[in-house]
């Protein structure tokens, strides 16, 4: 039986999905033409859905948006994009989180220093993609120690190492070492950005105190699936669930009484609050409720606005 739902001391929206999101909604209500979102405006499913619901469009290359205004997502796109998308006429609106833009300028400054970059992330993943587009022919993208390994001695080559905003930071460090291990001349420049780490190192703090932890979050948010990994590998119970609609309540055995919960940096606070009723609901309103002191100030305040 569920006795103690806890939640993490950071979890929910960072300041790039918020601003993405904000900007994306006023550009649909100023926009007298078509709005279309190149990719999805942030990796939540909810959010993407409301979007849609609202009539804004939605496409996955810039050929198959003919006219109107194109928004650019949080996760950034390679500047070929934004060109062909103002060469086609499309109004360009740029939601790319500014922590991204970290990397693209970090990748300008050491390319024009003739440094070669390897990238730790996700190739599959929209911001890795876009940065990678910033020099395609000066970056490789490495997601395993494997790959990092097989690559050239490089002894005369300058090199720097930049890492995706949302990468798990014990992973990029265990890469750190090893690329340093391999090329003691190499720079190394931690793009991970203070959402990413604050999440992580709460899921951390949590894990102690709890026996089970969900993380609320989509399949398609990296850094979703990297907080419900590292809640597996410190709590040994862990589930990533994209709603309320997801808990399982044979997950909550006799040994299962302490709940821990926390959320990827694009999930909606109300998805968070809705599997906080539910889980109340199972443990039959016998569960105490323990949000950061942070939430408590926030959650307080609302009546009085």
């Amino acid at each position: 039986m569920i006795k103690e739902i806890r939640l993490a001391r950071h979890y929910g929206f960072c300041m790039g999905v918020k601003r993405a999101i904000k900007i994306a909604e006023e550009t649909a209500q100023s926009s007298d033409g078509d709005v279309t979102i190149l990719n999805e405006i942030v990796h939540n499913e909810h959010v993407v859905e409301r979007f849609r619901n609202d009539g804004v469009g939605q496409e996955f290359a810039v050929n198959d948006v003919s006219k109107g205004t194109l928004i650019i997502s949080a996760h950034g796109v390679a500047p070929d994009v934004i060109e062909d998308a103002e060469s086609k006429g499309l109004t360009v609106v740029d939601a790319t989180c500014p922590l991204v833009e970290v990397i693209y300028d970090v990748i300008k400054e050491k390319v024009a220093q003739d440094f070669y970059v390897i990238h730790f992330g996700d190739m599959n993943h929209d911001e890795t993609q876009g940065v990678v587009g910033h020099a395609p022919e000066r970056i490789t993208v490495v997601s395993t120690p494997e790959e990092l390994q097989a690559l050239p001695a490089w002894t005369e080559r300058k090199l720097v190492l930049t890492v995706q905003t949302t990468s798990s930071m014990d992973e990029f460090a265990d890469m750190t070492e090893m690329a340093k291990a391999k090329w003691p001349h190499l720079e190394v420049s931690d793009t991970i950005c203070n959402a990413t780490t604050k999440r992580q190192t709460a899921i951390k703090e949590l894990a102690p105190d709890v026996d089970m932890i969900l993380v609320v979050g989509s399949t398609t948010s990296a850094n979703s699936k990297r907080l419900a990994q590292l809640g597996q590998e410190l709590c040994g119970k862990a589930a990533l669930i994209g709603s309320s609609l997801d808990i399982r309540k044979d997950w909550f055995t006799e040994d299962v009484e302490r709940i821990g919960i926390s959320a990827g940096a694009s999930t909606p606070d109300e998805l968070v609050e809705q599997v906080v009723k539910k889980l109340i609901r199972i443990s039959k309103d016998g569960a105490v409720v323990i949000y950061p002191e942070k939430k408590k100030r926030k959650r307080a305040a609302a009546p009085a606005s």
